[in-house]
């Protein structure tokens, strides 16, 4: 096992599982760079640690990829961010697609959001405290905090720790609960008092955050008061955020005691974060059917908000089930009442986009992209109708251009790959694929890619210099995995 392997493992237990080494419980103060945390990992350090980590989870966690929630996640998470106390603030976002109620952080500034929180996530503010809490571990230091703790004590049983957390933070089963318990009795004793200090302290760390963002700063013992009851009351298996971070009655009484300084507020509802919701529901149902019937019985709805993401919800399941006169009918009083909203721009192309009207889906686009350019979720789909209209040359130039921002974006390189094909730009679709392949930790086969490249663009200096150079590269990141 080498050492970065071996720092992965380490990094785990106190982020993902809150069982980690010591930290100082009365302690809201970031580490210095010069301290003694920081000279057994640096922040560079850390980052590298991430993005290994964040290879191996797309690996083996199934994510959704949908660039509206996708960009909704990474703006909360940036405008949380630019309150919190962490000082590197290059994140990356992970939306798995698991309906356990579940979020972790890894070092590196690496944020896992299963989307079954969104389901007890009444408001953006109680998503919000989840998601500053895990800030807060990252902001604090835990992971190099841990690494110091274990110089200390001593590491024991790094494979199977690895395995029960990938486990738990992909598929959320109870065969991740069994692996942990195997090396979780080993540490338990030794290291329980500091796991609570630890999770204590992102509580505080993270209302704090909360309060500097402009939002309500109870929402963190709501969010635990709410899944608290819905362990109390469920026959069935624990939640898995429970699993990893216990709440108990003290605990949820402190987020409430440091909030008392603050007068009670009345928030409005947020009509994006209920969009999202309805956006979860909508793509992760069995089948579209199913989904009308659930979105229809939610149009009664009392509360106008609700009733109009129940609306929204309809809207996307009729597309998906080729009824797109009714998703016409009922999208255009949404329109009306928020004609300005990305969401609703994107939902009237895809009911074009469906119904082969390719020129009326991409004049739609063009005009929203002419005053939103550069947004991702509407380049995005852009280019998906682009790909489906068989107009695949003006898709690559809009994903080429995105992807000089976004270069870790998986979906990304899956739809360029795509859209060489298409243009049967044959080096292209390697390239591409092996993009994609190192996002996911397959370094091998992203050589492999590139290699059948090479013959292809013998005659063009400037592109076989390009890839060779790549090929290096991707040596140099196998050496180090």
């Amino acid at each position: 096992m080498n050492m970065l392997s071996a720092l992965i493992l380490l990094s785990l237990l106190p982020l993902s599982l809150a069982a980690g080494g010591a930290v100082a419980a009365d302690s809201q103060n970031l580490p210095e760079l010069g301290d003694a945390t920081s000279g057994i990992v640096s922040l560079a350090k850390e980052r590298e640690i991430g993005q290994d980590f964040l290879r191996s989870l797309r690996a083996q966690a199934p994510t959704l990829d949908d660039p509206i929630l996708q960009d909704y996640l990474e703006h909360l998470m940036y405008r949380l961010a630019s309150y919190s106390q962490l000082q590197d603030r290059r994140l990356d976002v992970v939306l798995i697609d698991s309906p356990v109620i579940n979020a972790f952080a890894a070092p590196g500034g690496i944020v896992g959001i299963n989307y079954g929180l969104f389901t007890y996530g009444q408001t953006e503010h109680e998503i919000s405290a989840i998601l500053a809490h895990e800030l807060a571990h990252l902001s604090q230091r835990h992971f190099a905090r841990g690494v110091e703790a274990g110089k200390k004590t001593g590491v024991i049983n790094l494979a199977g720790l690895l395995a029960s957390v990938i486990l738990m933070t992909t598929v959320g089963g109870d065969a991740g609960m069994a692996a942990f318990g195997a090396t979780q009795g080993l540490v338990q004793n030794k290291y329980l008092t500091h796991s609570r200090a630890r999770e204590s302290e992102a509580d505080r760390v993270g209302i704090d955050t909360l309060v500097e963002a402009g939002m309500d700063p109870r929402a963190m013992a709501y969010m635990f008061e709410r899944l608290e009851r819905a362990n109390r009351y469920s026959s069935s298996r624990v939640p898995e955020f429970l699993r990893t971070h216990p709440v108990t009655k003290s605990r949820i009484s402190d987020a409430y005691n440091q909030t008392r300084k603050y007068v009670k507020e009345t928030w409005p509802p947020n009509v994006t974060y209920q969009l999202m919701r309805t956006r979860v529901t909508a793509l992760t149902t069995k089948s579209p059917r199913e989904a009308i019937s659930l979105f229809e019985a939610g149009l009664n709805d009392r509360d106008e908000v609700k009733r109009d993401a129940n609306q929204y919800g309809l809207v996307l399941s009729l597309i998906e089930d080729s009824q797109t006169d009714e998703a016409t009918r009922l999208l255009r009083p949404l329109l009306d009442k928020y004609g300005s909203s990305i969401l609703f721009q994107i939902a009237e192309a895809d009911i074009h986009a469906k119904a082969q009207r390719y020129d009326q889906a991409l004049e739609l686009l063009e005009n929203a992209l002419a005053i939103n350019p550069g947004n991702y979720p509407l380049t995005m789909t852009y280019a998906e109708v682009l790909i489906s209209a068989n107009r695949p040359v003006v898709a690559e130039e809009f994903l080429l251009n995105l992807s000089a921002e976004r270069k870790n974006d998986e979906y990304l390189w899956y739809l360029l790959a795509e859209a060489y094909g298409l243009a049967n730009d044959i080096p292209g679709v390697h390239q591409a694929r092996a993009e994609f392949f190192v996002l996911n930790g397959n370094f091998d086969q992203a050589i492999k890619q590139l290699g059948y490249a090479i013959p292809l663009v013998r005659g063009n200096f400037q592109q076989n210099a390009k890839i060779k150079q790549r090929i290096e590269e991707i040596w140099e990141l196998r050496a180090k995995h």
